[in-house]
């Protein structure tokens, strides 16, 4: 299991350095800058559906599809076991389904930003996971806490407010696109909503799992406690 966090930490290391590089530049009009870009009000289909887009992006685009049927894959067959299996395999799928989605209908901007801000949430999931239960405890809270925080901020905010609905002015208010297929992204903005609703309960886990450890220890030092206020007593 450690050996599995550690190659998840560097998958998600090398997807968040390598979109920065081939995203970050400033004639990149599609990476908003509360995620660290150069624009305000990013254009997912400017042009659509000839688009400038930076090189290597396509090619970082078939690595992703890549990883992410392996992980779909080894979900399916390794770890049906888990408690949160039916979900987990869900969140895979969607995930590969949009970026294939995206990819084959050349949306690449949009996939991009939806990849960059879940790479970036999943390196701080993963590196919770790291360091739980095998370091000091105020490691476990303050990586606790930035997963929290990048998940609130990123996940539950950003997400349907900078991506989702951005998307929606662009294409339906602004109308930058006039050779858009409204069909087609009427069902990518169905993929994204059901990704947004996974988010939620993604955090309403990660909020129980918290409360439910926390109760354990309490209860865990309880025990301990009256056990040595019995044995203090059998002793007088």
């Amino acid at each position: 299991m450690l050996g599995e966090r550690i190659f998840k930490v560097v998958v998600n290391i090398f997807c968040v350095v390598s979109l920065y590089s081939i995203m970050g530049r400033d004639d990149c009009d599609f990476l908003d800058k509360r995620v660290g870009g150069p624009t305000e009000r990013p254009l997912y289909y400017a042009n659509y559906p000839c688009q400038k887009v930076p090189q290597y992006l396509d090619g970082f685009y078939l690595f992703k599809l890549a990883y992410h049927l392996y992980e779909l894959g080894y979900t399916i067959v390794m770890q049906r076991k888990r408690p949160d299996f039916p979900e987990y395999a869900l969140h895979h799928l969607m995930t590969w389904s949009l970026i294939f989605f995206s990819y084959s209908l050349n949306m690449l901007p949009i996939g991009a930003a939806v990849m960059i801000l879940h790479d970036l949430t999943d390196l701080a999931c993963t590196l919770f996971k790291l360091t739980v239960d095998i370091t000091p405890i105020f490691v476990q809270a303050t990586t606790y806490i930035v997963m929290l925080v990048s998940w609130v901020y990123l996940r539950l905010w950003y997400y349907p407010v900078h991506v989702i609905w951005r998307l929606h002015e662009e294409c339906y208010e602004d109308e930058v696109c006039k050779n858009m297929q409204y069909s087609a992204l009427n069902m990518l903005f169905a993929f994204l909503s059901g990704l947004c609703c996974l988010h939620v309960f993604w955090f309403y886990l990660m909020v129980k799992g918290l409360i439910r450890r926390f109760r354990s220890k309490t209860s865990f030092k309880d025990a301990v406690s009256m056990g040595s206020s019995v044995n203090r007593s059998s002793s007088e």
